[in-house]
């Protein structure tokens, strides 16, 4: 079972992970490995009440995502030493000098330019860093102000839970207490996705292809995730392919939103670029903002193969179309609803 332990003496938070048929005597000695207490100074509490009894973690009524309070049964609380008395007032030789952190700051400047992946990733999560990455002083300035903001937050839900363990037995306390845990796990979590996979907070580029119908240069959303290949009645026009549209296919279209089918194109030649082929394409009509979403129908009927690797299409395994770079997609086509007609 999943217990959390929470330690009043220090106001730390432990998670553990024991067996249900685990002794309070062995819970105990477990409990001694991760904290240092021993288990004669031990005193757990769950919901107000002492756990005493050499019993199961069952028998105790302890189950599953509980929280129990520990506490030490005595304390030391011999005066200080001078030594102690001196130590806390000069900087222990653990702690980085003004110079180490600088050099440390510039370090972190100098990896991030170097990463491509980093700077994006900076650029858009942290865009006042990101304007400063070729000042080295404001970056500076910037990085160590961030780090105490960071520092004066985790300080005041560190003496919140300080406060909230003065009467742990308060069934309101209890909630906030869990919700604290559950906030510094998700902030846990994202520092770990942020170190291990930091293009999960950048966006992330649509799949394009340029392509022509009836001689008319297109762009085409490329979406394995649609059903169907579509058009919008304002490309149909403009490519002299909306007299082909069959009415008797109207309907809907159901995905993330609704939309209306205004009918089908049943064949058109369209040249995906850079192949030099044409292949038959149909088309449902659906006035959406995208203008042409080529869908799972039309991949599966052509084998195509989305390569990210290599950032292309194949084509029947003989051909290769380049997905477009950021750069080359029209700016009214970036983002958004598919379904939206705000462009």
């Amino acid at each position: 079972m999943q217990l959390t332990i929470s330690l009043d003496f220090s106001g730390d938070i432990i998670s553990v992970d024991v067996p249900e048929s685990l002794s309070l005597e062995d819970f105990k000695a477990y409990l001694q490995a991760e904290t240092g207490i021993s288990p004669a100074e031990q005193n757990l509490k769950l919901n107000g009440n002492p756990l005493k009894a050499n019993k199961t973690l069952t028998e105790l009524g302890i189950v599953n995502n509980d929280l129990l309070i520990l506490s030490k049964a005595r304390e030391n609380h011999a005066p200080p030493s001078s030594s102690a008395s001196q130590s806390a007032t000069t900087p222990a030789t653990g702690h980085p000098s003004n110079s180490q952190i600088n050099d440390r700051v510039e370090m972190v400047r100098q990896q991030i330019l170097s990463d491509p992946r980093a700077l994006e990733t900076m650029r858009v999560t942290q865009p006042s860093l990101y304007n400063a990455i070729n000042n080295p002083e404001t970056f500076r300035s910037l990085m160590i102000e961030q780090v105490r903001e960071e520092q004066r937050d985790s300080s005041s839900s560190q003496a919140e839970l300080l406060r909230l363990q003065q009467d742990p037995d308060n069934p309101e306390n209890q909630a906030r207490i869990m919700e604290l845990i559950q906030q510094e796990a998700i902030e846990e979590n994202m520092k770990l996705a942020w170190d291990i996979s930091p293009e999960s907070f950048t966006s992330v580029n649509m799949l394009y292809l340029k392509l022509k119908i009836n001689g008319v240069e297109q762009v085409a959303l490329v979406d394995t995730g649609a059903a169907m290949t579509i058009i919008s009645p304002d490309i149909a026009q403009e490519c002299g392919i909306s007299r082909l549209i069959d009415k008797r296919f109207q309907g809907q279209a159901v995905g993330v939103g609704t939309q209306n089918i205004g009918g089908k194109i049943h064949s058109v030649p369209l040249e995906i670029h850079g192949t030099g082929v044409e292949l038959p394409c149909s088309f449902y009509v659906v006035d959406t903002s995208v203008g042409i979403l080529f869908g799972l129908d039309m991949l599966r009927r052509h084998r195509c193969v989305v390569d990210l690797t290599r950032d292309v299409l194949i084509i029947g395994g003989q051909f290769e179309a380049k997905f477009l770079s950021e750069s080359e997609i029209p700016r009214k086509t970036l983002g958004g609803n598919i379904f939206s007609r705000e462009a």
